[in-house]
Formats: structure tokens, sequence, C-alpha cells
């Protein structure tokens, strides 16, 4: 198990983004790592966990609970991003504590995508709609639906820093030379086929960018991560497209521009997605608990802080906020009739 603990520099944060994925830890969760990658899915981690060796203290609790045989086990998709592998450890802990087994494959949304369409997943952790991930679930969810959200005020947004000079609030300030020229204008993404890369290549070609000297790049999270964080570190200029939950706005002081032609939508609502196949497979009971999963915003920052920040792997993270938040899980897990 590596060691996450020193957090502090740039390296040891790209350390724990490589190997960061919903995994527990030694002392609370017993893992084991298996599968097959799929032919042309470069980009997936199959993962298992299979035995739970150690219960968060809100669902170990509950009595009352319908559970499903042990060998009955899950396929859990998750997004490759941190916020959605905290929120895939909450999930992961309350299936576990119906009785089921929870096998993960992990990928970026062009390739984990597919794999839902291919019903090859029985449910996917998660989707923004009807935006964010819109086009995605048209083409590939058509097989799935949509739970009750997980969070509303899903939200994407290009910030800068707040050190920079007050008369940059604006993405069409961008374009102003004297701007331009305090920015590295190399604007590091995220993957294609994520919504805030979607956006930002069209916040390019609206705001005339190119003209004014930028260029937009997709890539990993740690490279995003690790762009913006060196950036800050000298002290310079630089834009990052972001969107909420995520941690960055709760370490840093981030300036959100205003976007005025109006190119990012409204607030999304982001939910779990099951398959007809899950909805065959498994007791409604399990069906009905997770539809009750309910989180916020807030919340999923605080557990993607404590990850990424506090060093905590996704299922520590996850299993922290649960324990501080019992009556909450509770409501999930055995609601009052």
């Amino acid at each position: 198990m590596n060691n996450f603990n020193n957090f502090s520099s740039l390296s040891s944060r790209r350390q724990f983004f490589k190997f960061a994925a919903i995994a527990s830890t030694s002392a609370i969760f017993s893992v084991a790592l298996q599968g097959k990658k799929i032919p042309g899915a470069i980009g997936l981690r199959p993962r298992s966990a299979i035995a739970l060796s150690g219960t968060p203290k809100a669902i170990a609790k509950s009595s009352s609970l319908q559970t499903a045989s042990n060998n009955s086990t899950v396929r859990m998709g998750v997004v490759g991003l941190s916020f959605y592998r905290v929120v895939g450890g909450v999930v992961q802990n309350v299936l576990e504590s119906l009785g089921h087994q929870v096998e993960i494959m992990e990928g970026p949304h062009a390739e984990i995508f597919p794999v839902l369409g291919q019903e090859d997943l029985d449910m996917l952790v998660a989707v923004w709609l009807p935006t964010g991930h819109g086009p995605l679930f048209e083409e590939y969810g058509t097989q799935a639906t949509a739970l009750d959200p997980l969070y509303e005020d899903a939200q994407f947004f290009w910030g800068i820093p707040n050190y920079l000079p007050d008369d940059i609030q604006s993405i069409a300030d961008l374009t102003r030379p004297e701007v331009g020229a305090q920015m590295n204008q190399v604007i590091q993404g995220i993957g294609p086929g994520a919504g805030i890369t979607r956006l930002s290549q069209e916040i390019m070609s609206r705001y005339n960018l190119e003209d004014a000297g930028y260029s937009f790049r997709t890539g990993t999270e740690q490279e995003w991560v690790g762009a913006f964080e060196q950036e800050v570190e000298e002290d310079n200029g630089v834009i990052i497209p972001l969107w909420q939950p995520q941690y960055l706005n709760q370490a840093y002081e981030i300036r959100r521009l205003d976007d005025p032609l109006g190119v990012f939508p409204s607030p999304d609502r982001c939910s779990l997605v099951v398959t007809q196949n899950f909805r065959d497979r498994f007791p409604s009971n399990t069906l009905e608990t997770l539809n009750r999963i309910a989180l916020g915003v807030d919340a999923v920052t605080e557990m993607d802080y404590l990850t990424n920040v506090e060093g905590l792997s996704p299922r520590e993270a996850a299993s922290r906020w649960m324990e501080q938040n019992q009556a909450l899980v509770q409501s999930w897990l055995s609601p009052s009739s």
C-alpha cells in the first residue's frame, strides 16, 4: 500500500493520482484486483472489491436490511476522476451492506460510457444531465435509467487564481492584450468526452480565443491539476476549466469568470445510472436504496478534498464522511415507513 500522507508537494500529489482509485486500505478493507482489460479500451482499469473486513458504523448499525446473497455481484463502472471515485466509495459501501459484492471498472468518459452501452456494466457512477453527459448518455444509455439525483447544482465554469487583477472578471476579458500577456495561454483540460472539454472547446470558438493567442489541449487528470498548481506555485496567470463539486474549489481561492455569451449551461443534476440488466438481476430493495442516496455538492467536495489534500483513499474518505453523517446514511438504508 502506497503512503499518501506526505501530500504537500506537486510531485507527491501527482504520485497520488497515479495510484488513486476506488480501493480500500489494508487497515479497513480487503481488496483484490481482478479482471481483464476490454480490447481497445486502454484507459479502463478492472477492479474487484471482494471482501469487506470493516464496515462504517453508519452501515453496521442497520440490522433490518433486506440483503442479497453474497455471490450477487454488481458490476459498477466509475468515471475515472477523483470526485466520482469518492461517490463510488459511498455506493460500494452501501451495496456491500446489502450483501452484494462489487466489481469495479474505471475509465475515462470516452471509454466507460461505451461499456455501459454494451451492458457490460450493471451501473455507472455517474452521469450529469441534461447537458454535461447528455450526448454520451443519448448514445450509450438507451437501455439505462438515471436514478434520483445524488446532487444538483453541478456546474461548469472557467476560473483563474484570485490573486490576479480584479479587472479580470469575464471570459471576454481574456481577449484583452494586457490580460493575455499575464496568462499562460495554453489552457490545460481533461480528457476528450468530458462535458467540460466539449464546452471549453466551444468557449474557445465563441470567444475567438485562438485569435487572441490561446490554445486548448486535453490531457489526464494529473496533467490538468499539475498545470494549474505549477502556475499557482509561481503566482503566474493561469486559466483552469473547472466544475463543482471538485476539491480545487476548496483548496484554492479561484475566481469564476463570467460567461456573457452563455456557453456554459444551467446547473446539471448528477445521478447514478442502472441498466435494465440491473433491474432484472437484483432485488427491488437494492434499487430503492440506491435511489435514496443523496449527497449534495458540499459533501462530494469534502470527500474529494480528503483524498487529494489529506491523502485518504477514496474509500477511506467515503467511510469517514458516512460515519460523520450517520443519520443521513440511515435514512437511505432504513427509511421510516
